[in-house]
């Protein structure tokens, strides 16, 4: 080992005591040294630095900007002063905006700098001092990342709270626009016990099916939980949402027969939670039973006690739309929707037509997800798309969402694991894929509603589980999942786009 290795060694580790004027001398020092190997420790700590010393504009999620951050990120030697300036004395790029920290996160995400010798025990000594309830998760064996490709997501399961065990009432009860509504009821409900009237036809809604039973979870309620536990119907549900990459998927919390159990008969069940941490731009989950790991878009372990139990075990889901309320009570009149008085006491209202910055994430190509490092490929990385698995956690076949809206029959047709499917948009105008009734489909939209028609002419009208034809024949449904194309770029082995 090197004399200056060892130097700056010695000046990382000293990043990590009690001391913020210690950590003053030592970032000066290190930018002196001129040693890019030390970027990497310095990319963890401007995220931690800006976050904890303006928890007013960066604290996640935005509902608790008006609280106090956690204790940890309040205590005074939680401060890293110069970590700005060293990074731009190391590196080319120089950001000074209000949000340098996003800059450098995006630019860091695109080099391949290799760390200091024991980088990866240095950032778990950092997580689990400065980022404990991180840090604890992350401290867990097995895995299949590698630590230094895990970013921080400027919270963690302390506030970043999972909506547990929510109220789904008549979906009448809340609607804004229901015949007989006033704006005294919109404000306060029809009385003391009566639920709020808070849905509007163009709020955006997660809609799915169990059981038999329609429900409803607007997107700007769940956003500041990102995940939401239940039992509906006796089924037990995790609806898991990544806000970087805009994706909802509906999982069933049982781990599949034979996983789990105490005697490996009977599913286990697990509860979800947010740990905090995001892989190629993902949210990383957790269950509250074995603090296993768990990668949101694929809905396998990565880290933890169930990838070393069951490396092959994936979790099964049920398909989720996303449409406009307006849309999806017309198609669903009998739906329940989620109450808004969760207990929580968070102002949703906030999030009512205004998601912040995540707008940027979604929609605007130069801006790069914390950890996504860009890539040429056949779509534009935010291209949102729909995406089905087969038999394999590792394989995922995409339907580009532009696709289905561009084309004159208005179905894309293709093979997914060894099946003829057909994608078309539903009467909610999302997405919905079947088994193929032929090989030539066509979608016709008319007093009937919604169908398609095969290549002998014959008529399969669109339910939400199956295709029906006239003479009573059925195709089933295929359950997908949304997202952003880099999602299913990185988190898959083997991606195929049907077109």
């Amino acid at each position: 080992m090197s004399a200056t290795t060892e130097r700056l060694q010695e000046l990382t580790d000293r990043l990590l005591v009690r001391d913020a004027a210690a950590h003053a001398d030592a970032i000066d020092a290190l930018a002196t040294e001129g040693d890019e190997r030390v970027v990497p420790h310095l990319a963890e700590l401007i995220v931690i630095d800006s976050i904890a010393n303006d928890w007013d504009s960066f604290g996640f999620p935005a509902v608790l900007r008006d609280r106090d951050p956690p204790r940890y990120l309040d205590l005074p030697e939680v401060r890293w002063p110069g970590v700005r300036d060293a990074l731009a004395a190391l590196t080319e790029p120089d950001f000074d905006s209000d949000h340098a920290w996003v800059e450098w996160e995006s630019w860091y995400s695109q080099q391949e700098i290799d760390p200091l010798p024991g980088f990866e025990d240095w950032k778990r000594r950092l997580y689990h001092s400065y980022l404990p309830p991180v840090g604890g998760l992350l401290d867990c064996e097995p895995r299949d990342f590698e630590i230094q490709d895990i970013r921080w997501g400027n919270c963690d399961r302390s506030f970043l709270a999972a909506l547990n065990a929510p109220t789904f009432v008549p979906g009448d009860a809340v609607d804004a626009g229901a015949a007989g509504a006033t704006e005294a009821d919109t404000d306060a409900g029809d009385g003391d016990d009566a639920p709020e009237r808070y849905l509007e036809d163009d709020h955006l809604v997660f809609g799915f099916e169990i059981q038999g039973t329609a429900y409803a979870v607007p997107r700007w309620v769940l956003f500041p939980h990102e995940l939401l536990n239940a039992e509906l119907d006796g089924v037990p549900v995790s609806l898991t949402y990544c806000t970087l990459c805009n994706a909802p998927i509906l999982y069933d919390r049982r781990l599949p027969t034979g996983e789990g159990g105490d005697d490996g008969a009977a599913p286990g069940v697990r509860t979800f939670g947010n740990s905090g941490m995001l892989a190629s731009g993902n949210k990383v989950m957790y269950d509250e039973e074995t603090e296993t790991l768990w990668d949101q878009h694929a809905g396998t372990p990565i880290g933890g006690p169930e990838l070393a139990e069951n490396p092959d075990l994936f979790l099964d889901q049920f398909a989720v739309t996303q449409t406009e309320w307006g849309d999806w009570k017309a198609q669903y009149p009998d739906t329940l929707a989620l109450d808004i008085e969760t207990g929580y006491g968070y102002d949703y209202a906030h999030y009512d037509g205004d998601i912040g910055f995540f707008e940027h994430y979604w929609n605007r190509e130069e801006v790069v997800q914390p950890g996504v490092k860009r890539a040429d490929g056949p779509l534009p990385e935010k291209a949102s798309v729909y995406g089905l698995t087969g038999d394999s956690p590792d394989e995922v076949w995409v339907v580009p969402v532009d696709a289905l809206s561009e084309r004159e029959h208005g179905v894309v047709t293709g093979e997914v694991a060894g099946r003829r499917v057909v994608a078309t948009l539903d009467a909610t105008d999302d997405v919905a894929v079947y088994e193929s009734p032929g090989s030539t489909v066509e979608r016709v939209a008319d007093a009937d509603g919604v169908a398609l028609v095969d290549d002998s002419g014959t008529r399969w009208d669109l339910h939400r589980n199956e295709l029906r034809s006239t003479d009573g024949e059925t195709r089933e449904r295929i359950p997908g999942r949304h997202g952003l194309w880099f999602a299913f770029r990185t988190h898959y082995e083997t991606v195929h786009v049907v077109e």
